[in-house]
């Protein structure tokens, strides 16, 4: 064969296999119909699979279209096992039947630090991203909700992406030990003031032990800013 026709044969053979086509179900797939049946069992439940017994894969020569339809579909929630058949459709006629079995985990959506955030920073909104996450890694330590963990301070090193633990973060300090502020004592009509030392440290709307700095009289006050307490008119 002259080098023409090497290269008509070729072009021919390329033709030819660009020509079958072939139809793909995927285990991303199978795990979307599984979900959806679980949706119709009344568990609306977000869920991520993974698969231990049956074929997850399938490719379907010469077929245009592949359908999955799931039935059977039982589950254990005390160990989050479940077990389903799964049928292939390949242009709406039968094609396999597999016996699927794995576990399945509810996913949550929590709030994490989307960058970097070093100890002493304050959190702030822009700071957080969603990401989700299998429920049955949240603990009662960590904090989920970005209402509780925007204008908190990072105790300790917060990694992108890693969950928050409650010990992890904490009130902004406003008030430092030792600092110098004003005390206020109201009650009916009548303003004191007077000038206290902090003996510990607190953030806004906390109770702090102080010392009177002429009396040397040790009370607990309420932190309203930076530079002032206010003492229980009651």
């Amino acid at each position: 064969m002259n080098k023409l026709g090497k290269i008509i044969a070729v072009c021919w053979l390329l033709f030819a296999v660009s020509e079958v086509q072939a139809a793909i179900v995927s285990e991303a797939e199978l795990a979307d119909a599984i979900q959806k049946e679980f949706v119709e069992q009344g568990n609306e439940d977000e869920m991520e699979f993974e698969f231990f017994g049956g074929k997850t894969n399938f490719v379907i020569d010469e077929a245009e279209q592949a359908k999955v339809m799931v039935s059977h579909l039982k589950y254990d929630e005390a160990q989050n096992k479940f077990s389903a058949t799964a049928e292939i459709f390949a242009d709406g006629v039968s094609y396999a039947q597999t016996s699927l079995s794995g576990r399945y985990y509810v996913l949550d959506e929590i709030w994490v630090p989307a960058q970097n955030i070093d100890k002493g920073e304050r959190i702030t909104a822009d700071k957080l991203k969603k990401i989700k996450v299998r429920r049955n890694r949240l603990k009662e330590q960590f904090l989920t909700d970005a209402e509780k963990i925007v204008g908190l301070e990072a105790k300790r090193a917060l990694k992108s992406g890693k969950l928050i633990a409650d010990r992890d973060v904490g009130a902004v300090i406003i008030i430092n030990k030792g600092k110098v502020v004003t005390s206020v004592y109201k009650s009916k009509g009548m303003q004191i003031t007077a000038k206290a030392e902090a003996l510990e440290s607190g953030a806004f709307g906390q109770r702090i032990e102080l010392m009177n700095v002429k009396s040397g009289k040790k009370f607990f006050a309420k932190v309203v800013d930076a530079d002032t307490v206010e003492i229980d008119g009651q």
